[in-house]
């Protein structure tokens, strides 16, 4: 304990003689070494001021020896772009409108007049079968049924045609 007091006495001691305490002096502070990112910035930019090469002109492509093709300027002017396209993106987009329309309402006739005559074939043919008369049925039925089947085949192609004609018009033109 007695060590306690001496070193009480030595860090008053200024005080008790009126002088003031220093301060600690405080560490030298260094510079932040340069991150990673700084030095190759400065080591590009010490390249990019450096590096002056010579500006290849059209004389040095010229002189040089590798395969050269100079094309010949005839003077005539390149052919100038067809006609602007009169209509406005709205007048396409109304008349792509109504094609649509206009082709889906072919498909849904289509489809109605394939059902139709599907129906009246499935008739013609139990007709055939109910009816007593063979006479009649070769001479008159049979006729109706064979036409019947003409005209549904008929009408299955026209649908094939709209369906394709439909999907046509969204196809981008080749």
């Amino acid at each position: 304990m007695r060590g306690l007091p001496v070193a009480f006495v030595l860090a008053a001691a200024p005080l008790l003689f009126g002088q003031e305490p220093k301060p600690a002096p405080e560490p030298e502070q260094k510079p932040p070494s340069e991150s990673a990112l700084v030095r190759a910035a400065r080591e590009t930019k010490k390249i990019r001021k450096s590096a002056k090469g010579k500006v290849i002109t059209n004389a040095d492509v010229k002189k040089s020896k590798g395969k050269l093709i100079v094309l010949p300027d005839d003077g005539k002017p390149p052919p100038p772009p067809g006609p602007p396209d009169p209509k406005s993106t709205l007048e396409k987009f109304e008349e792509k409108k109504l094609a649509r329309q206009k082709a889906a309402e072919a498909v849904a006739a289509a489809e109605k007049k394939v059902r139709e005559l599907e129906q009246e074939l499935l008739r013609l043919e139990q007709a055939f079968y109910d009816a007593n008369d063979p006479n009649y049925r070769d001479q008159v039925i049979q006729k109706r049924f064979e036409q019947t089947r003409r005209q549904l085949d008929q009408a299955r192609k026209e649908l094939t045609d709209a369906r394709d004609a439909a999907a046509a018009i969204d196809q981008p033109a080749s």
